[in-house]
C-alpha cells in the first residue's frame, strides 16, 4: 500500500505545473503594426541621410543625474522607463538622435502624450507627432527635417 501511494505522489509531482508553465504562455508578435510599418519605410524613403529606428525604449535615450540620490534617481526613472518612442532618427554616422517621431492614433491620450514630450524636450529632443490617418508624404518629411536641421544649427549658434 505504502508503494502505490508514494507511485501515486510521485505521479502528481511529475505532472504538477512547474516554475516556467508561464513561458508557455508567450506568443511573438510583430515589431511594427501594418501602419507603422507602412510609415516607418516612409521615413526611411524621405530620410536617406539618416537612420531610422523604430519601437526604442525611452530608457535607451535618457538617463538621470548621476549626483541624485539612488532613491531620487529611481523615482524620476520611474517615470520613463518603460515608454517607447515610435521612431527614433539618427544621423548615420555618429548616431546622434534627431529627432523622436511618434505616430498618433485614436488610443492616445493627449495629456499623456504631453507629458511625454515634455519628458523627451527636457533631454533636448525634438518631437514630431503625426496622426495616424493624416500622416505626411515623403516630401513634407524631407521638407520638416530640413527645417529643423537649419532650427538646431541657428540654437547651436546661440547657447553659449
Amino acid at each position: 500500500m505504502a508503494a502505490v501511494l508514494f507511485f501515486l505522489v510521485f505521479i502528481i509531482w511529475l505532472l504538477r505545473p512547474g516554475p516556467d508553465l508561464w513561458l508557455s504562455q508567450i506568443r511573438r508578435k510583430p515589431l511594427l503594426t501594418p501602419n507603422e510599418t507602412e510609415f516607418f519605410h516612409r521615413l526611411q524613403r524621405a530620410l536617406p541621410a539618416y537612420h531610422v529606428f523604430p519601437q526604442v525604449p525611452f530608457a535607451a535615450l535618457l538617463t538621470v543625474d548621476r549626483e541624485l540620490s539612488g532613491k531620487a534617481r529611481w523615482s524620476i526613472r520611474n517615470r520613463f522607463d518603460r515608454k517607447i518612442a515610435d521612431f527614433v532618427v539618427c544621423e548615420r554616422l555618429s548616431l546622434k538622435v534627431i529627432a523622436i517621431i511618434e505616430l498618433d492614433d485614436r488610443t492616445h491620450d493627449a495629456k499623456a502624450d504631453r507629458q511625454r514630450d515634455a519628458i523627451t524636450k527636457a533631454a533636448g529632443y525634438q518631437t514630431f507627432r503625426f496622426q495616424s490617418k493624416q500622416k505626411p508624404s515623403e516630401a513634407e518629411i524631407a521638407a520638416l527635417f530640413q527645417h529643423a536641421q537649419a532650427w538646431a544649427a541657428e540654437a547651436k549658434e546661440r547657447s553659449p
